[in-house]
């Protein structure tokens, strides 16, 4: 087997095991989008109290899937006293929100604020424990998990099909190449 032969060879194979292990690891990433971590983002969490809403972002209220949608309450006052929360719609039968399909497991999205108000503290009284968490930030990550995962497992395989062509030439090349022999050269020894 000639030398350039045994180089692909080796070439190949391991840009085929770099491009497999690129595409498990997009492959993985596309899998977790829409897993959010809603205690670990949560900006405030609590029955009742007083939340600083800072203005950078709207916000999203979730509970545990153990609270009934149709048994959820919640008031969120700003500064002036109006109620700026937003329910989600109970499904016919009111276990549920309506748009509880894309949730997080383990939790529903009950309802939003932020839209059109302004900083400030805000008044949440709610009746079960609630996590409110930045919406367009976790919009936005896992739009970018799924984007990123997405290319990662795409040039996996292209870095496989590179792996693979770069196999197929040195094998080619191994059966076509042969080696060069030494060439034996007969020495006469002078004549006297």
């Amino acid at each position: 087997m000639h030398v350039a032969g045994k180089v692909f060879l080796g070439l190949g194979v391991v840009i085929m095991l770099l491009g497999a292990v690129m595409t498990w690891s997009g492959a993985s990433s596309v899998k977790d989008v829409g897993v959010v971590d809603v205690e670990g983002k949560s900006l405030w969490n609590g029955q009742d109290g007083t939340f600083y809403y800072d203005d950078t972002d709207d916000v999203m209220v979730f509970v545990r899937d153990t609270v009934r949608c149709d048994e959820f309450t919640a008031t969120i006052l700003n500064e002036s006293g109006g109620d700026v929360y937003e329910a989600e719609r109970c499904t016919s039968d009111g276990s549920k929100p309506a748009g509880y399909g894309d949730d997080p497991a383990g939790w529903y999205h009950m309802g939003s604020f932020g839209w059109n108000q302004t900083e400030g503290d805000f008044e949440i009284n709610a009746s079960h424990e609630v996590h409110l968490l930045p919406m367009w930030e976790v919009v936005l990550e896992e739009l970018g998990e799924g984007v990123g995962g997405f290319l990662a497992a795409a040039g996996g395989v292209s870095l496989v099909g590179c792996g693979a062509c770069f196999a197929l030439l040195g094998g080619i090349l191994a059966a076509v190449l042969n080696d060069p022999k030494d060439a034996m050269r007969i020495q006469q020894p002078p004549s006297v």
